[in-house]
Order: C-alpha cells, then sequence, then structure tokens
C-alpha cells in the first residue's frame, strides 16, 4: 500500500479518487483532534470542579459538625447538601457517581473526624445520598436535566420538593437508630425540618444558576457592584462583636436594614449573581454565630439556639428576594419579547404598509406615522375628516365599531378613498385604553392591495 502511495504522489496530476481519499483523511483527522481537545478541556473543567467542591463540601460538613443534633443527626442534610442538590439537580445521572462517591466519602470523614461510631456514621451518609438522588431524580422526571428554577412555580416546586425529602430522610434516619437500639428521640420537629431544608436551598440555587448560565450574556457592573457592597456590609455587620447587654447598637439597626441588600440585588432579575450573594450570607451567618460573633451570638443561651436564630434569619433573608427576583426575571423576559414584536411593528410601519393612530375622547387623531397615509395627502387631524374618507356605506358600520370599543380588540373591513376617485379595502382594529390613558382609543389600519 505504501508502494501505491508513494507513486501516485510523484505523480504530476493526482487522479480524482485519491485526491478525495486525501480530503477524507484530512478531515477525519481535524474532527479527531477536535474532540480530543473538548474532551481534555471537559475533564479538566471536571478536575477542578471536582477539587473546588471537595474542599468546599468537606469544610462545610465539619462545620455543620460543629453543633451535634441542630436540626439533624446528619453532616450532610445542613449546607453541604445544597452542593450535592444543586449538583444532582443540574446535571444528568451520568455525570453523578463522581460527585456521589466523594460527597458520601466526605460525609464519612467528617463524622468519623468528630468522634461518631462507625455504624452511625455509615447509617447518616447512605440515607443521605440516597434521599438526595431520590431528589434529583423526581426534580429530572418532571424538568429534566439542566433545568434552572427560574419561574415562581418552579422554585415553589423545588422547596416543596426538597423540604419533603428532607423529612422522609429524618423519619428514616431516626427511625433505624431506634431500631437498632441506639439511645435517640424519635420525636421530630417540622418547623426544625423545614428550617434546616431551607437553610441550604441558596447553595442549591447557585450551584443550577452557575452550571446553566448562559455565558453569552453580559453583565450590568452596577450590579456586581452592589453585589460587593452588599457583601461588604454584612462582613461587618457579622464580624464584629456582640454589644452590652442593655444598650441600643448599630448592629441591631443595619439587621433590620440588611433585608432590603438581597431585595436591592433581586431588582435586577439576575438570579446567579442573588443566589451568589445568599450563598455566601448563609454560610457567613451561621459560621459567624458559631465561633461567638454577630448579632446572634447571646452568651444567656446555648449555641444550637442561637444557631437556630441565626439560620431562620437566613431563612427570612433568602426566600422573599429569591420569589421577587423569579417575577422580576419572568417580567423582564416578557418585557425584552414585547419590546422586540414592538420594533418589528415599527419597521412595519416606517414601510408605510400599517397606520398607527390614537382617538382622544375630544376626537383628536393622533398619528404615530402620518406619512404612511394611503401614500398621498396629510393624515385626517380629526374623527370627522378620517369618516370623510370612508365610503358612505360603510361609515354607519365603523361608528358602531367606535362605540362598541372595549379591551378586547374589534376588527372591520372598510372601504377608504385613495384620494385618485376609487376606494381600496382596509382592515381596522380598535381597542379602548385603561388606567393613565384612560377614555383613549387606540386604532390601526392596514390597506389591502388591490382590492376595491
Amino acid at each position: 500500500m505504501s508502494w501505491i502511495i508513494k507513486y501516485n504522489y510523484y505523480q504530476v496530476k493526482p487522479n480524482y479518487h485519491h485526491r478525495v481519499l486525501s480530503s477524507l483523511l484530512l478531515l477525519s483527522y481535524d474532527v479527531t483532534s477536535v474532540l480530543r481537545n473538548e474532551i481534555l478541556m471537559k475533564m479538566k473543567k471536571i478536575v477542578v470542579f471536582w477539587f473546588v467542591f471537595t474542599l468546599v463540601n468537606f469544610a462545610l460538613a465539619l462545620l455543620s459538625l460543629q453543633v451535634r443534633d441542630v436540626w439533624s443527626l446528619s453532616s450532610l442534610v445542613w449546607f453541604p447538601a445544597g452542593l450535592l442538590q444543586g449538583i444532582f439537580c443540574a446535571r444528568a445521572p451520568r455525570y453523578w457517581p463522581v460527585w456521589l462517591i466523594t460527597g458520601a466519602l466526605i460525609s464519612l470523614t467528617a463524622s468519623q473526624w468528630y468522634g461518631r461510631p462507625v455504624n452511625v456514621s455509615l447509617i447518616f451518609s447512605c440515607i443521605n445520598v440516597v434521599m438526595l438522588v431520590v431528589t434529583g431524580l423526581i426534580w429530572q422526571f418532571f424538568y429534566g436535566a439542566m433545568w434552572a428554577p427560574k419561574r415562581t412555580r418552579d422554585i415553589f416546586s423545588l422547596i416543596m420538593l426538597c423540604s419533603l425529602s428532607g423529612i422522609i430522610e429524618r423519619f428514616m434516619a431516626k427511625w433505624v437508630l431506634h431500631l437498632l437500639d441506639y439511645p435517640t428521640d424519635i420525636s421530630i420537629s417540622l418547623l426544625l425540618v423545614v428550617g434546616s431544608v431551607l437553610s441550604y436551598l441558596p447553595f442549591t440555587f447557585f450551584i443550577i444558576s452557575f452550571i446553566t448560565h448562559e455565558k453569552s450574556r453580559t453583565g450590568d457592573r452596577k450590579v456586581y457592584g452592589l453585589w460587593l457592597v452588599a457583601l461588604l456590609v454584612m462582613a461587618v455587620l457579622f464580624t464584629s462583636p456582640l454589644p452590652e447587654t442593655g444598650n441600643i447598637h448599630w448592629q441591631g439597626i443595619v439587621l433590620m436594614f440588611s433585608f432590603s441588600l438581597p431585595m436591592l440585588l433581586a431588582l435586577s432579575g439576575n438570579l446567579l449573581v442573588l443566589s451568589s450573594f445568599l450563598s455566601l450570607c448563609t454560610l457567613g451567618v451561621v459560621s459567624a454565630t458559631i465561633f461567638g460573633l454577630g448579632p446572634f451570638s447571646f452568651p444567656l443561651m446555648n449555641l444550637q439556639q442561637n444557631v437556630q436564630m441565626a439560620a431562620w434569619y437566613s431563612t427570612a433573608f433568602t426566600l422573599p428576594a429569591l420569589l421577587c427576583c423569579s417575577y422580576l426575571y419572568n417580567t423582564i423576559n416578557a418585557l425584552h419579547r414585547r419590546k422586540a414584536q414592538l420594533l418589528l411593528l415599527s419597521a412595519m410601519l416606517e414601510q408605510e404598509q400599517i397606520n398607527c393612530f390614537r382617538l382622544s375622547a375630544d376626537g383628536h387623531l393622533y398619528w404615530h406615522h402620518d406619512a404612511a397615509w394611503m401614500r398621498c395627502g396629510k393624515a385626517p387631524a380629526y374623527w370627522s375628516q378620517l369618516m370623510a374618507w370612508v365610503h358612505k356605506e360603510d361609515r354607519q358600520k365603523i361608528e358602531q365599531l367606535k362605540s362598541s370599543v372595549s379591551l378586547i380588540p374589534q376588527v372591520l373591513k372598510v372601504r377608504i378613498a385613495d384620494g385618485k376617485g376609487e376606494f381600496n379595502q382596509v382592515i381596522i382594529a380598535l381597542i379602548i385604553h385603561v388606567g393613565e390613558n384612560a377614555g383613549f382609543i387606540e386604532g390601526t389600519m392596514r390597506e389591502i392591495a388591490n382590492k376595491k
């Protein structure tokens, strides 16, 4: 085979078949190199994300174990669960094993480091992983992979799903320990269970928004500036020592006004920016309370009660902003769609295909594109002048249309003079205004070409 290739190589004019073969070989080589580069880039990204996930998850697991029996007997149902939950909801199941095994090993290692029995650590780890996987499968069954909860009903669905899985996990963990004769209280406070689930929801939203984020979008620098300022304010608030008892301190005043910070970020409609801010704040609030800092570190109360207060503050800090941001996100997108439609309509108006006007209560006509009036003459300024252009047999119909106008567009075909002694058919549509411009009638007219 090699001597054939060498022979054809020295030909002055290679034949057609060998040219096709050479092109196919070059094309296959290019495709193979591109695929190899994409696989390497994807593997590098997975390794980097896995390394970051391992460090953050392990740190959060150790942090959650500093307070025993706060909401849960488990180390993963607190903040680290938000990391796994976000990955499971946004990735296809074929990508889960690397995160699943890592999360289980982190839970076991942190639990053993804290001094729990091996059997108890295994029970916690297995039940938590199973419930997180089931939650991810249920979410993907209804919404599919790579679906970010951006609508309000989607956010409610994710909250209810996570709360239900947290309640089931708590029942299973406590009853398994009870059946194995471990000394544990089988009673469960649903309020604390819901609080524990809601405390890690910002992590879930952040991971899902980060994975499904469209990188082509350009962010507003003002939003990122506000994000940084709000984060600095929260850092100063929760790193300062507790004031003396009985004195009004600036911490209490700032704590009341701190609820406005996520709402200001929510006005941007950017769920990624908001969820990242809420995740850092949730982690910082509880961490500061554990280490005796911030406005929730009361020396007369035990550590568990202080952490519970801090976490419920984070819940009240988080949910209204997420729901508001979701509503604004959908509203902004709807306005962008309407803007695109109006721009298309404006382009048609500029091409003199549609006449658009506004009729006041005194009969005055305001034309948006008065140059497009029947390709001749000046547009009428009053309703009576417009009626003079309408065919006599159609004037009564159009007056009836005007008197019966409502919030639903009314459409009618009439004949209007073309200024050359002929009549053309046009389609006229009317609708009434409400609100600030109540009493005005909005209308459009479109000429039907070559119709008399």
